[in-house]
C-alpha cells in the first residue's frame, strides 16, 4: 500500500470540506412536506427536533396528491418570502410575499379556476385578481 504524501493529505481533506460545504448548501433546496411538520400555535416545528422549522416547503393535494397546491418558505415556523398556493388545476389561486406570517405587498388571487372564454376576459381576471396589502418591510 502507497503512502499519502502531506500534499496528498491537504488535497484529500480540501476536497472532503469542499463536498461538505457543498452538502451543507444543498440541505436548504430540499422542502420538506408541510404535512411532516407540527403546527402549534401558527407555527410550524419540526418534529424531531421540536424547534420552530426553517426552510422551504410544500403540501400536495389531498384529492390528488400528485399534485402540488402550496409552495413557500417558513422562517422560524411561520411563512415568510413568497407564497404560491395552487387550484387543482395548477393555475395559481394565490400568490405573493409573506413576512413573519404575514401578507404585504401585490398579490395575486385567482378565485376562479377557469379558463376565461377571451383574452378580454382573461386580462379582466387577472387585473381584479391583484390585491395591494401594506408594503413589505
Amino acid at each position: 500500500m502507497e503512502a499519502l504524501s502531506l500534499g496528498g493529505l491537504r488535497r484529500a481533506g480540501a476536497r472532503v470540506l469542499i463536498a461538505a460545504v457543498l452538502l451543507a448548501a444543498c440541505v436548504d433546496l430540499v422542502a420538506r412536506n408541510l404535512d411532516e411538520l407540527v403546527v402549534q400555535d401558527s407555527t410550524y416545528y419540526d418534529p424531531a427536533t421540536q424547534e420552530p422549522y426553517t426552510g422551504p416547503v410544500f403540501k400536495r393535494f389531498d384529492t390528488d396528491p400528485s399534485v402540488v397546491q402550496l409552495r413557500a418558505r417558513l422562517e422560524h415556523g411561520t411563512f415568510t418570502g413568497e407564497l404560491t398556493v395552487y387550484h387543482a388545476s395548477g393555475r395559481v389561486r394565490f400568490q405573493g410575499q409573506m413576512v413573519e406570517g404575514r401578507q404585504c405587498g401585490g398579490w395575486l388571487e385567482n378565485e376562479d379556476d377557469s379558463e376565461a372564454e377571451s383574452e378580454v376576459e382573461a386580462v379582466k381576471r387577472e387585473l381584479e385578481s391583484i390585491v395591494i396589502y401594506p408594503a413589505c418591510p
